[in-house]
């Protein structure tokens, strides 16, 4: 859960451990970040901390982190401006939804999104929740504008400033944008399975030629089994070797720097005129997967024409 973000924000990830390890949480935490949906994938790994400490069983406690992956965890609440402002409206049902005390675990959690967008009236109906919050309930306000948070709600916040992500393109978050398909989510562990999985295929390629083919069940079938992960297979295959492209022509790596030594072995096996030719393949095959070109030959193909090159 926390473990997987103390690569990308230590510093906060330390600190939200140990205050669960020490059971010294406080009643209302402000997230800070250039990026809001990060900082609220975030949130909700963290609420699954909180829930972990409630000693529940494991089976319902993996139900109910289901339902936080999928917004249908009912005693975590989540408010989020409906234009330019958060609404007084909004925040009185807030407060009259969390009057019952929790049913299947410890606490009840609220996140509002974009807490900037509190304006006065709105901000004013929540300063008394904040003040005086029932033991059981704890807030996450989450902003990219700390300036343009009301002032009595940042003091009545735990502020934590969290490293920036938009502008860091080697980020384990810039990766998961640029590789997952549109509309397509994995959790964290899924996707660096399959990332893996892909720079596995690539290594094989580049040194065992159509040799691969002897390993293509454990390689392919076995890792890549929906379009969707064929997919991400492919986007994976791209953005490597448009990086050994780059670095080629002195411009450094621009998208998987995680991955260098995989790139390396590209540029050692291919010439730049190679590189394009191989990218430009793979934007072949994945115009042959939206068509619904047959799993096995797509691997197949992919695995013959980027051997030849």
């Amino acid at each position: 859960m926390l473990d997987k973000y103390l690569d990308n924000q230590e510093i906060v990830t330390k600190l939200l451990l140990k205050s669960l390890k020490d059971n010294k949480l406080v009643q209302a935490y402000l997230f800070v970040c250039d990026d809001v949906d990060y900082i609220y994938k975030y949130s909700k790994e963290f609420v699954k901390e909180i829930i972990k400490i409630s000693n529940l069983n494991d089976e319902i406690l993996n139900n109910i982190y289901k339902r936080i992956d999928n917004d249908e965890y009912t005693e975590l609440k989540v408010v989020e401006s409906s234009g330019n402002f958060i609404k007084k409206e909004q925040l009185l049902e807030l407060q009259n939804s969390v009057l019952t005390k929790p049913v299947e675990a410890n606490k009840i959690v609220y996140i509002i999104k974009n807490c900037e967008k509190l304006n006065s009236a709105s901000a004013n109906s929540i300063l008394k929740f904040l003040e005086e919050p029932a033991d059981d309930i704890i807030a996450i306000l989450l902003t990219d504008n700390i300036n343009m948070v009301i002032p009595t709600i940042k003091s009545r916040c735990q502020v934590l400033n969290f490293k920036n992500v938009k502008n860091n393109v080697n980020s384990e978050y810039k990766i998961k944008k640029i590789i997952l398909p549109e509309n397509v989510d994995k959790d964290d562990e899924e996707l660096e399975e399959l990332i893996n999985s892909s720079i596995n295929v690539v290594n094989s390629i580049e040194k065992k030629k159509k040799n691969t083919f002897i390993y293509s069940k454990d390689l392919l079938w076995d890792k890549f089994k929906t379009n969707d992960e064929i997919l991400i297979l492919l986007n994976v295959l791209n953005y490597l070797y448009m990086d050994s492209m780059y670095l080629k022509l002195n411009k450094g790596i621009k998208y998987m720097q995680k991955y260098k030594e995989t790139i390396d072995l590209i540029n050692q096996k291919n010439t730049i005129d190679d590189i394009i030719t191989k990218v430009n393949l793979i934007e072949e095959l994945k115009t042959n997967l939206k068509i619904n070109v047959n799993s096995k030959l797509l691997f197949d193909k992919m695995i013959i024409e980027l051997s030849e090159v």
